[in-house]
């Protein structure tokens, strides 16, 4: 799908009231399940893999409930994105754990901010960036002419981007030196030469270091932000909580394992709203791929 369609699909997708919105996206996930999709099969084996002991009966209802509410995420960010901030802000969004970023912001060293890929992530952007200036780093999709997209619609959302190369970082470092907030997506598989392996769900996942490299620069508060989706298009509840600070550690061993289990205390405030359909373990410790 050309870039151009997207944006028009994203466009009339966020003519649609939130909860009929959100009905689209449970559609669109029911679709992927049923007929056994790529998504489906990707899912099936991270969860496998992650949850290893249980009932395959309740398997089937993770994974159906997972592709259900990724379809939400996709639909409902199309919304977001393009409606105005206004409309987003109008509904209704429960903070836990607000305190943790004020006594951060007014810390003045910068703020090491996680979001995994749970409940909508897009939104935390929105969110981060009403309290204080927000930074995030960006892969580019491969997808010609999808990054100017997704660049677009997130600053919309108040979020600058940073590039995950030598000057994105630099340019990192600088916003945690003015004391704002640096943002990371933890939980994309890095090139080898940026990663190493750390146990996720107990098994070894290829892992970032940017994150830990960055954080032990300085003593910058730590902390995980996630964007919970509530039932019937009520709205969202966010989630702050308190990172482990061996994620900054220097030892990456020690960080990356430290960072990974607090990913997965994440997920476990709503597992049905992880992305599991991204290939996570993509690559084997021994260096070879995963069959998904």
């Amino acid at each position: 799908m050309s870039p151009n369609v997207i944006n028009g699909v994203s466009k009339a997708l966020s003519w649609l009231p939130l909860r009929a919105n959100q009905a689209v996206g449970a559609c669109l996930g029911n679709i992927a399940w049923v007929f056994k999709t790529k998504s489906r099969r990707v899912t099936d084996v991270n969860l496998g893999i992650c949850y290893p002991g249980m009932p395959d009966d309740e398997m089937k209802i993770l994974s159906r409930q997972s592709l259900i509410e990724t379809g939400k995420q996709i639909t409902e960010s199309a919304w977001i994105w393009n409606r105005p901030v206004a409309d987003t802000l109008s509904k209704r969004i429960d903070v836990v754990g607000g305190e943790l970023l004020d006594q951060a912001i007014k810390a003045g060293k910068g703020v090491v901010m996680i979001s995994p890929h749970l409940g909508n992530w897009e939104l935390c952007t929105l969110l981060l960036s009403q309290q204080h200036p927000f930074t995030y780093f960006y892969r580019s999709p491969r997808q010609k002419g999808l990054g100017e997209l997704l660049v677009k619609w997130r600053s919309h959302l108040g979020g600058k981007p940073a590039s995950l190369d030598a000057a994105g970082i630099r340019q990192g470092l600088r916003v945690l030196k003015k004391g704002e907030i640096l943002g990371f997506l933890p939980d994309q598989e890095p090139d080898s030469d940026n990663g190493v392996f750390a146990p996720f769900f107990n098994e070894p996942a290829l892992t970032m270091t940017l994150l830990s490299k960055v954080a032990s620069k300085s003593d910058y508060p730590i902390l995980f932000c996630a964007a919970e989706r509530l039932s019937k298009g009520k709205g969202w509840k966010l989630h702050i909580k308190e990172a482990d600070p061996q994620i900054a550690s220097k030892d990456l061993q020690v960080a990356t394992r430290a960072l990974n289990h607090g990913v997965e205390e994440c997920i476990g405030l709503c597992p049905e709203q992880y992305l599991w359909d991204y290939k996570r373990f993509n690559t084997c410790h021994d260096g070879s791929r995963r069959v998904y």
